[in-house]
């Protein structure tokens, strides 16, 4: 049977890095039952290596497919500023650099205020993934390719020295396209793998899709069953190729729940270093607070000590000043009976 034609692989491809996150598995799935039942067995294996894309890879790929126009004007920025570089036009790479910062905060900002991305909530770490990913394309030319191509499978970091995943891992940027005889073109923002007709996925596992004749597939030095009779030969290689499959999809589906259970983790993790930060801001401005408030406590002590020895100094002159006025009644009273005693004689 022959194999399926590259066009309509390719866009089975694409129906898969387009699809919901969370119908990658099945999708990939019936994409390789396409192939296997088109007779192209090669890009059946190829498929099922084809990696789920974390949750960050998946929102680039779709902000790539929603904003085209947006990342094509960002990811131009690479070849001016490099261009720039090359010069050593430091006004001009200071003003790229500033225009880059704004159309990467600019997308971002449309994805945040968005709040979601076809339908999926974005969290705060993938909206760092993003940022990260954009200014990787920017920075290094295979990486916008393989960016713009749609099919990353884990989001990019620019370190200085290259581009890593998300993991920290070295990125394979050859970008997933469709393939044309071994052109360079590779569709928009594609990488050309000059393999007639292979559709490479990265970053990732490295695998690919065979969509046509090439790369390893025989072309007329196979002799068919009923050519040399060996019908129970082909049953046995058809049972250890499903049982292969029954072990390869099992294998990919564990892989796929751990890296959604490492992604949520991360998003947990990610949250709780926020709030930790949160709440260290928190205490150091409540500790200045206390640390005000202790000085104006000692400070309100001093003046009521001050006050209280005020008062008891006052307190203590008006005794005197009480025994002195009675002794001065005294007085007065006995005057006025002399006063009165002298009239009265």
């Amino acid at each position: 049977m022959p194999a399926q034609d590259p066009t309509d692989l390719d866009a089975a491809v694409e129906r898969l890095y387009t699809s919901p996150l969370d119908d990658f598995v099945a999708g990939r799935a019936a994409a390789v039952r396409l192939a296997a039942d088109a007779g192209d067995r090669l890009g059946a294996e190829r498929i099922k290596r084809l990696p789920k894309p974390s949750v960050a890879a998946w929102v680039v790929n779709q902000v790539v497919r929603d904003r085209p126009e947006e990342v094509a004007a960002l990811t131009s920025l690479g070849d001016e500023l490099r261009a720039a570089t090359a010069d050593r036009d430091r006004g001009r790479i200071r003003a790229l650099d500033h225009l880059r910062r704004e159309r990467t905060e600019a997308l971002v900002r449309a994805v945040r205020e968005a709040g979601e991305v076809r339908g999926r909530a974005v969290s705060a770490a993938v909206l760092d993934r993003l940022t990260e990913t954009l200014t990787a394309a920017v920075m290094d030319p295979d990486a916008a390719a393989a960016v713009r191509a749609g099919r990353l499978s884990r989001a990019l970091q620019h370190v200085g020295f290259g581009i890593v995943d998300e993991q920290g891992e070295d990125a394979d940027l050859v970008a997933l396209r469709q393939g044309g005889g071994g052109s360079a073109d590779g569709g928009p923002g594609g990488v050309g793998s000059g393999d007639g007709g292979a559709v490479h996925a990265g970053p990732g596992d490295g695998g690919a899709v065979h969509a046509g004749p090439g790369d390893g597939e025989t072309g007329g030095g196979e002799t068919g069953a009923d050519e040399t009779g060996t019908g129970e030969t082909d049953a046995d290689g058809a049972a250890d190729l499903a049982e292969a499959e029954r072990a390869v999809a099992e294998s990919a589906a564990r892989v796929d729940r751990l890296e959604d259970r490492r992604d949520g983790v991360r998003d947990r993790l990610h949250a709780a270093d926020t709030a930790v930060e949160r709440e260290q801001e928190e205490v150091r401005r409540l500790d200045l607070e206390l640390e005000r408030l202790g000085a104006e406590r000692d400070a309100a002590r001093r003046s009521l000590d001050e006050a209280r020895a005020a008062a008891d100094e006052a307190r203590a002159e008006l005794a005197v000043v009480d025994d002195e006025l009675d002794a001065a009644e005294d007085q007065a009273a006995e005057a006025r009976r002399r006063r009165r005693r002298a009239r009265d004689r």
